[in-house]
Protein backbone atom coordinates (compact mmCIF):
# COMPACT_ATOMS: atom_id res chain seq x y z
CA UNK A 1 0.00 0.00 0.00
CA UNK A 2 1.33 3.54 -1.00
CA UNK A 3 0.67 5.75 2.08
CA UNK A 4 2.16 8.57 1.53
CA UNK A 5 0.70 8.79 -1.84
CA UNK A 6 -2.87 8.00 0.11
CA UNK A 7 -1.78 10.34 2.84
CA UNK A 8 -0.58 13.55 0.57
CA UNK A 9 -3.68 12.82 -1.56
CA UNK A 10 -6.07 13.20 1.73
CA UNK A 11 -3.67 16.59 3.03
CA UNK A 12 -6.90 18.59 3.21
CA UNK A 13 -8.34 16.17 5.91
CA UNK A 14 -4.96 16.19 8.06
CA UNK A 15 -4.81 18.34 11.06
CA UNK A 16 -4.26 17.83 14.66
CA UNK A 17 -7.80 16.29 14.64
CA UNK A 18 -7.05 13.56 12.27
CA UNK A 19 -6.60 11.08 15.34
CA UNK A 20 -9.04 9.93 17.63
CA UNK A 21 -8.15 9.58 21.15
CA UNK A 22 -9.10 7.67 24.76
CA UNK A 23 -6.86 8.03 27.74
CA UNK A 24 -6.41 5.79 30.21
CA UNK A 25 -4.59 7.07 33.63
CA UNK A 26 -3.36 4.65 35.95
CA UNK A 27 -2.01 6.04 39.80
CA UNK A 28 -1.63 5.30 43.47
CA UNK A 29 -3.48 6.60 45.87
CA UNK A 30 -1.22 7.73 49.03
CA UNK A 31 -1.35 9.63 52.33
CA UNK A 32 0.34 13.06 52.66
CA UNK A 33 3.58 10.74 53.89
CA UNK A 34 3.96 8.86 50.48
CA UNK A 35 2.37 6.04 51.99
CA UNK A 36 0.48 3.85 50.44
CA UNK A 37 -3.17 4.27 50.86
CA UNK A 38 -4.66 1.80 53.88
CA UNK A 39 -8.69 2.89 52.84
CA UNK A 40 -10.97 1.29 50.43
CA UNK A 41 -11.91 3.67 47.49
CA UNK A 42 -15.18 5.41 48.38
CA UNK A 43 -18.15 3.72 46.64
CA UNK A 44 -19.90 7.15 46.45
CA UNK A 45 -17.48 8.59 44.93
CA UNK A 46 -17.22 5.53 42.10
CA UNK A 47 -20.95 5.55 41.46
CA UNK A 48 -21.01 9.78 41.21
CA UNK A 49 -17.34 9.42 38.65
CA UNK A 50 -18.15 6.66 35.83
CA UNK A 51 -14.76 7.21 34.75
CA UNK A 52 -12.89 6.24 38.15
CA UNK A 53 -12.18 2.36 37.85
CA UNK A 54 -9.41 0.64 39.97
CA UNK A 55 -6.52 -1.26 38.25
CA UNK A 56 -4.89 -4.26 40.08
CA UNK A 57 -5.27 -2.66 43.79
CA UNK A 58 -7.37 -1.44 45.58
CA UNK A 59 -5.20 1.79 45.95
CA UNK A 60 -4.48 1.77 42.34
CA UNK A 61 -6.73 4.41 40.45
CA UNK A 62 -7.92 4.01 36.70
CA UNK A 63 -9.04 7.51 35.32
CA UNK A 64 -10.93 6.75 32.03
CA UNK A 65 -12.16 9.01 29.07
CA UNK A 66 -14.15 8.29 26.62
CA UNK A 67 -12.58 8.88 22.75
CA UNK A 68 -12.05 12.33 21.65
CA UNK A 69 -11.21 14.18 18.59
CA UNK A 70 -8.58 15.89 19.05
CA UNK A 71 -5.30 15.98 21.75
CA UNK A 72 -7.46 19.17 23.36
CA UNK A 73 -10.74 17.50 23.61
CA UNK A 74 -9.62 14.40 25.43
CA UNK A 75 -7.13 16.33 28.00
CA UNK A 76 -10.22 18.32 29.01
CA UNK A 77 -11.83 15.36 29.66
CA UNK A 78 -9.14 13.89 31.67
CA UNK A 79 -8.21 17.06 32.95
CA UNK A 80 -12.16 17.37 34.53
CA UNK A 81 -11.89 14.07 35.49
CA UNK A 82 -8.37 14.38 37.71
CA UNK A 83 -9.88 17.41 39.45
CA UNK A 84 -13.09 15.57 40.62
CA UNK A 85 -11.48 12.54 41.66
CA UNK A 86 -8.63 14.52 43.59
CA UNK A 87 -11.30 16.39 45.25
CA UNK A 88 -13.14 13.24 46.45
CA UNK A 89 -10.16 11.94 47.98
CA UNK A 90 -8.85 14.37 49.68
CA UNK A 91 -6.94 14.45 52.03
CA UNK A 92 -5.35 11.50 50.15
CA UNK A 93 -3.38 12.58 46.88
CA UNK A 94 -2.69 10.52 43.46
CA UNK A 95 0.84 9.57 43.28
CA UNK A 96 2.50 11.24 40.33
CA UNK A 97 4.79 8.61 39.38
CA UNK A 98 4.47 5.27 37.08
CA UNK A 99 6.75 3.45 40.16
CA UNK A 100 5.00 3.32 43.13
CA UNK A 101 5.85 4.62 46.16
CA UNK A 102 7.39 2.48 49.45
CA UNK A 103 5.29 -0.75 49.28
CA UNK A 104 4.25 -2.22 52.55
CA UNK A 105 6.97 -5.21 53.67
CA UNK A 106 4.59 -7.96 53.25
CA UNK A 107 3.31 -8.29 49.89
CA UNK A 108 0.07 -9.63 51.26
CA UNK A 109 -0.48 -6.33 52.78
CA UNK A 110 -1.14 -4.53 49.73
CA UNK A 111 -4.68 -5.30 48.87
CA UNK A 112 -6.10 -6.22 45.86
CA UNK A 113 -8.88 -4.21 44.50
CA UNK A 114 -12.48 -4.84 46.33
CA UNK A 115 -14.92 -5.69 43.19
CA UNK A 116 -16.47 -8.69 41.84
CA UNK A 117 -15.42 -12.67 42.49
CA UNK A 118 -14.66 -13.11 38.45
CA UNK A 119 -12.52 -9.89 38.65
CA UNK A 120 -10.63 -11.11 42.23
CA UNK A 121 -10.01 -14.07 40.78
CA UNK A 122 -8.94 -12.88 37.81
CA UNK A 123 -6.49 -10.31 39.94
CA UNK A 124 -5.53 -13.43 42.80
CA UNK A 125 -3.94 -15.81 39.87
CA UNK A 126 -1.91 -12.19 38.43
CA UNK A 127 -0.64 -11.91 42.21
CA UNK A 128 0.34 -15.84 42.06
CA UNK A 129 2.25 -15.16 38.57
CA UNK A 130 3.68 -11.91 38.66
CA UNK A 131 3.82 -10.83 42.41
CA UNK A 132 1.29 -7.86 43.89
CA UNK A 133 4.60 -5.71 44.05
CA UNK A 134 5.28 -5.68 40.10
CA UNK A 135 1.69 -5.33 39.39
CA UNK A 136 1.83 -1.85 41.09
CA UNK A 137 3.31 -0.19 38.37
CA UNK A 138 1.07 2.44 36.37
CA UNK A 139 1.09 3.87 33.23
CA UNK A 140 -0.79 6.24 30.55
CA UNK A 141 -2.84 4.01 28.00
CA UNK A 142 -3.82 5.46 24.80
CA UNK A 143 -6.48 4.25 22.53
CA UNK A 144 -5.90 5.86 19.30
CA UNK A 145 -8.14 5.82 15.99
CA UNK A 146 -8.23 7.59 12.53
CA UNK A 147 -11.15 9.24 12.39
CA UNK A 148 -13.79 8.02 10.32
CA UNK A 149 -13.46 10.96 7.82
CA UNK A 150 -9.81 10.19 6.85
CA UNK A 151 -10.21 6.41 6.68
CA UNK A 152 -13.04 6.85 4.16
CA UNK A 153 -10.73 9.44 2.34
CA UNK A 154 -7.48 7.30 2.76
CA UNK A 155 -9.76 4.20 1.60
CA UNK A 156 -11.44 5.88 -1.32
CA UNK A 157 -8.01 7.02 -2.80
CA UNK A 158 -6.83 3.67 -3.57
CA UNK A 159 -8.01 0.59 -5.28
CA UNK A 160 -5.37 -2.09 -4.15
CA UNK A 161 -8.25 -3.66 -1.44
CA UNK A 162 -12.21 -3.94 -2.41
CA UNK A 163 -13.14 -4.14 1.25
CA UNK A 164 -13.04 -1.52 3.85
CA UNK A 165 -12.59 -3.55 6.91
CA UNK A 166 -9.73 -5.41 5.40
CA UNK A 167 -7.85 -1.70 4.66
CA UNK A 168 -9.00 -0.88 8.08
CA UNK A 169 -7.01 -3.72 9.07
CA UNK A 170 -3.90 -2.81 6.90
CA UNK A 171 -4.28 0.40 8.07
CA UNK A 172 -4.23 -0.28 12.31
CA UNK A 173 -1.62 -2.43 11.54
CA UNK A 174 0.88 -0.91 9.79
CA UNK A 175 1.14 1.73 12.64
CA UNK A 176 1.19 -0.56 14.95
CA UNK A 177 4.36 -2.70 13.47
CA UNK A 178 5.66 0.50 12.93
CA UNK A 179 4.85 1.91 16.11
CA UNK A 180 6.55 -1.49 17.63
CA UNK A 181 9.62 -0.51 15.94
CA UNK A 182 9.99 2.81 16.51
CA UNK A 183 8.63 3.55 20.42
CA UNK A 184 11.90 3.71 21.33
CA UNK A 185 11.82 7.33 20.65
CA UNK A 186 9.23 8.08 23.11
CA UNK A 187 10.63 5.95 25.34
CA UNK A 188 13.86 8.49 25.04
CA UNK A 189 11.47 11.67 25.15
CA UNK A 190 9.00 10.37 27.85
CA UNK A 191 10.41 7.66 29.91
CA UNK A 192 9.94 8.92 33.48
CA UNK A 193 10.74 6.02 36.02
CA UNK A 194 14.20 6.16 36.90
CA UNK A 195 14.52 4.61 40.03
CA UNK A 196 12.65 2.66 42.34
CA UNK A 197 11.37 2.74 46.11
CA UNK A 198 12.46 -0.01 48.48
CA UNK A 199 9.74 -2.86 48.36
CA UNK A 200 9.12 -2.74 44.92
CA UNK A 201 9.84 -6.18 43.67
CA UNK A 202 12.27 -5.49 41.03
CA UNK A 203 15.70 -5.98 40.04
CA UNK A 204 16.65 -2.75 39.11
CA UNK A 205 20.08 -1.19 38.08
CA UNK A 206 21.92 0.24 41.08
CA UNK A 207 22.07 3.74 38.76
CA UNK A 208 19.18 5.68 37.80
CA UNK A 209 17.94 4.76 34.19
CA UNK A 210 15.39 6.45 31.64
CA UNK A 211 12.00 3.87 31.99
CA UNK A 212 12.16 1.19 34.20
CA UNK A 213 8.12 0.51 32.74
CA UNK A 214 9.91 -0.05 29.72
CA UNK A 215 12.54 -2.08 30.05
CA UNK A 216 12.77 -6.09 30.49
CA UNK A 217 12.74 -5.13 34.76
CA UNK A 218 9.61 -3.56 34.43
CA UNK A 219 5.73 -4.33 33.40
CA UNK A 220 5.97 -7.52 31.38
CA UNK A 221 4.98 -10.96 30.74
CA UNK A 222 7.49 -13.97 31.88
CA UNK A 223 9.38 -14.93 28.90
CA UNK A 224 8.43 -16.87 26.62
CA UNK A 225 5.13 -14.91 25.14
CA UNK A 226 5.27 -13.98 21.59
CA UNK A 227 2.71 -12.37 20.03
CA UNK A 228 3.47 -11.53 16.03
CA UNK A 229 2.13 -8.52 14.40
CA UNK A 230 2.58 -9.75 11.12
CA UNK A 231 -0.85 -10.35 10.21
CA UNK A 232 -4.49 -9.88 12.01
CA UNK A 233 -4.82 -13.35 11.72
CA UNK A 234 -1.55 -14.04 13.08
CA UNK A 235 -2.01 -11.79 16.08
CA UNK A 236 -4.87 -13.45 17.53
CA UNK A 237 -3.48 -16.85 16.69
CA UNK A 238 -0.44 -16.28 18.76
CA UNK A 239 -2.22 -14.90 21.01
CA UNK A 240 -4.99 -17.76 21.06
CA UNK A 241 -2.20 -19.93 21.40
CA UNK A 242 -0.27 -18.21 24.71
CA UNK A 243 -3.82 -18.65 26.29
CA UNK A 244 -3.69 -22.11 25.26
CA UNK A 245 -0.61 -23.17 26.96
CA UNK A 246 -1.41 -21.86 29.71
CA UNK A 247 1.13 -18.88 29.26
CA UNK A 248 -1.90 -16.07 30.01
CA UNK A 249 -4.90 -16.77 31.72
CA UNK A 250 -6.72 -14.69 29.22
CA UNK A 251 -5.71 -12.57 26.34
CA UNK A 252 -6.09 -9.32 28.59
CA UNK A 253 -2.98 -10.47 30.00
CA UNK A 254 -0.89 -10.01 27.17
CA UNK A 255 0.83 -6.49 28.32
CA UNK A 256 2.36 -6.12 25.17
CA UNK A 257 2.95 -2.63 24.16
CA UNK A 258 0.99 -2.04 21.11
CA UNK A 259 -2.85 -4.17 21.31
CA UNK A 260 -5.04 -4.62 18.70
CA UNK A 261 -8.23 -3.72 19.51
CA UNK A 262 -12.38 -4.35 19.08
CA UNK A 263 -15.00 -2.70 21.70
CA UNK A 264 -16.53 -6.14 21.34
CA UNK A 265 -13.48 -7.94 22.64
CA UNK A 266 -10.74 -10.31 21.19
CA UNK A 267 -13.72 -12.82 19.63
CA UNK A 268 -14.95 -10.11 18.11
CA UNK A 269 -11.38 -8.74 16.21
CA UNK A 270 -10.91 -11.45 13.80
CA UNK A 271 -14.32 -11.74 12.90
CA UNK A 272 -15.07 -7.66 12.73
CA UNK A 273 -11.36 -6.11 12.22
CA UNK A 274 -9.32 -3.47 14.22
CA UNK A 275 -11.63 -0.45 15.67
CA UNK A 276 -8.29 0.92 17.34
CA UNK A 277 -5.08 0.39 18.87
CA UNK A 278 -4.24 0.81 22.36
CA UNK A 279 -0.92 1.75 23.25
CA UNK A 280 0.34 1.42 26.51
CA UNK A 281 3.87 2.48 26.64
CA UNK A 282 3.69 5.47 28.11
CA UNK A 283 4.90 6.81 31.57
CA UNK A 284 3.29 9.08 33.39
CA UNK A 285 4.69 12.60 33.55
CA UNK A 286 4.31 13.61 37.17
CA UNK A 287 4.49 17.43 36.12
CA UNK A 288 1.35 17.10 34.41
CA UNK A 289 -1.96 16.64 36.68
CA UNK A 290 -3.15 14.21 34.22
CA UNK A 291 -0.25 12.44 33.69
CA UNK A 292 0.22 13.90 30.01
CA UNK A 293 0.20 17.25 28.44
CA UNK A 294 -1.20 18.49 25.62
CA UNK A 295 2.55 18.50 23.66
CA UNK A 296 2.70 14.91 24.38
CA UNK A 297 -0.37 14.47 22.88
CA UNK A 298 0.25 16.61 19.82
CA UNK A 299 3.53 14.85 19.25
CA UNK A 300 2.36 11.71 19.59
CA UNK A 301 -0.86 12.49 17.30
CA UNK A 302 1.88 13.25 14.41
CA UNK A 303 4.06 10.48 15.19
CA UNK A 304 1.18 7.59 14.60
CA UNK A 305 0.52 9.56 11.33
CA UNK A 306 4.10 9.13 10.58
CA UNK A 307 3.84 5.15 11.71
CA UNK A 308 1.49 5.35 8.74
CA UNK A 309 3.61 6.95 6.37
CA UNK A 310 6.85 5.19 6.67
CA UNK A 311 7.56 1.85 5.09
CA UNK A 312 7.32 -1.69 6.72
CA UNK A 313 9.87 -4.38 6.02
CA UNK A 314 8.71 -7.76 4.79
CA UNK A 315 9.76 -9.33 7.50
CA UNK A 316 7.36 -8.08 10.04
CA UNK A 317 8.27 -10.12 12.99
CA UNK A 318 12.28 -9.02 12.57
CA UNK A 319 11.34 -5.06 12.46
CA UNK A 320 9.23 -5.72 16.00
CA UNK A 321 12.07 -7.55 17.60
CA UNK A 322 14.79 -4.86 16.37
CA UNK A 323 12.41 -2.54 17.98
CA UNK A 324 12.02 -4.18 21.11
CA UNK A 325 16.06 -4.40 21.42
CA UNK A 326 16.10 -0.64 20.70
CA UNK A 327 13.96 0.26 23.15
CA UNK A 328 15.38 -1.88 25.61
CA UNK A 329 18.72 0.03 25.49
CA UNK A 330 17.01 2.99 25.41
CA UNK A 331 14.97 2.51 28.16
CA UNK A 332 18.09 1.78 30.35
CA UNK A 333 20.82 3.79 29.55
CA UNK A 334 21.45 6.94 31.99
CA UNK A 335 19.12 9.56 31.94
CA UNK A 336 21.75 12.33 30.83
CA UNK A 337 23.20 9.67 27.83
CA UNK A 338 22.75 10.55 23.82
CA UNK A 339 20.80 7.86 22.59
CA UNK A 340 22.32 5.07 20.86
CA UNK A 341 19.54 5.19 18.07
CA UNK A 342 20.94 8.90 17.55
CA UNK A 343 21.23 8.29 13.91
CA UNK A 344 18.07 6.32 13.38
CA UNK A 345 16.02 9.41 15.55
CA UNK A 346 17.32 12.14 13.45
CA UNK A 347 15.92 9.95 10.16
CA UNK A 348 12.87 9.60 11.83
CA UNK A 349 13.24 13.78 12.57
CA UNK A 350 13.85 14.31 8.87
CA UNK A 351 10.85 11.93 8.14
CA UNK A 352 8.55 13.65 9.87
CA UNK A 353 9.61 17.39 8.72
CA UNK A 354 9.26 15.68 4.76
CA UNK A 355 5.39 14.71 6.13
CA UNK A 356 4.89 17.90 7.31
CA UNK A 357 5.56 19.83 4.17
CA UNK A 358 3.98 17.23 1.91
CA UNK A 359 1.15 17.95 4.53
CA UNK A 360 1.39 21.19 4.91
CA UNK A 361 1.14 21.08 8.71
CA UNK A 362 3.47 23.81 10.96
CA UNK A 363 2.29 21.93 14.14
CA UNK A 364 4.26 18.75 12.59
CA UNK A 365 7.47 20.67 11.76
CA UNK A 366 7.65 22.08 15.42
CA UNK A 367 7.41 18.34 16.25
CA UNK A 368 10.01 17.30 14.29
CA UNK A 369 12.40 20.60 15.45
CA UNK A 370 11.62 19.24 19.11
CA UNK A 371 12.95 15.60 18.48
CA UNK A 372 16.22 16.98 16.97
CA UNK A 373 16.42 19.31 19.31
CA UNK A 374 16.22 16.69 22.34
CA UNK A 375 18.24 13.88 20.61
CA UNK A 376 21.15 16.19 21.11
CA UNK A 377 20.41 17.70 24.10
CA UNK A 378 19.03 15.05 26.49
CA UNK A 379 18.57 17.69 28.95
CA UNK A 380 15.31 18.32 27.18
CA UNK A 381 13.76 14.78 28.01
CA UNK A 382 11.55 14.02 31.05
CA UNK A 383 14.06 11.33 33.32
CA UNK A 384 16.88 13.83 32.88
CA UNK A 385 14.87 16.21 34.04
CA UNK A 386 13.87 13.96 36.92
CA UNK A 387 17.63 13.12 37.28
CA UNK A 388 18.61 17.03 37.74
CA UNK A 389 15.32 17.70 40.12
CA UNK A 390 16.29 14.78 42.93
CA UNK A 391 20.12 13.86 42.04
CA UNK A 392 19.16 10.47 42.21
CA UNK A 393 17.92 10.70 45.89
CA UNK A 394 14.59 8.95 46.91
CA UNK A 395 14.22 11.40 49.73
CA UNK A 396 14.59 13.99 47.22
CA UNK A 397 12.01 12.09 44.49
CA UNK A 398 9.72 11.49 47.84
CA UNK A 399 9.61 14.69 48.29
CA UNK A 400 9.14 16.22 44.99
CA UNK A 401 6.48 13.57 43.80
CA UNK A 402 4.90 15.30 47.07
CA UNK A 403 4.79 18.27 45.91
CA UNK A 404 3.43 17.81 42.36
CA UNK A 405 0.48 15.83 44.05
CA UNK A 406 -0.53 18.47 46.32
CA UNK A 407 -0.31 21.62 44.23
CA UNK A 408 -0.87 19.90 40.39
CA UNK A 409 -0.14 21.53 37.43
CA UNK A 410 -3.14 22.05 34.86
CA UNK A 411 -2.62 22.98 31.16
CA UNK A 412 -4.31 25.40 30.26
CA UNK A 413 -6.74 24.60 27.53
CA UNK A 414 -9.12 26.53 25.13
Amino acid sequence: MEWQRLLTKNAALIDAQAIQIGLEREGQRVTSTGRLAETALSPTLISKLPGLQRDFAETQLELVTPPQVGSQAVLRALTLLTQQVRQGLSPELIWPLSMPPRLPQNEQDIPIAKLDTNAVAYRQQLARRYGRRRQMLSGLHCNISITTRLMKGLYDAQTDCHEFTTFKNRCYLHIAQNYLHYRWLLTYLYGCSPQCWPQSGLTAPSRPVRSLRNSAHGYTNLPGVTVSYASLGRYCQTLRAAVDSGQLSATKEFYGQVRLRHAGGHSHLRQDGIQYLELRNLDLNPWAAAGINLSQLTCLTWFVLLMLWLPVPASVDSWVEAGQRANEQVAIEAPMQVPRQLTEGKQLAEALQTMATSLRQPSASQVAQYILTSLHDPANTFAARWEQQTNGSLERATQLALQLATTPQFDALT
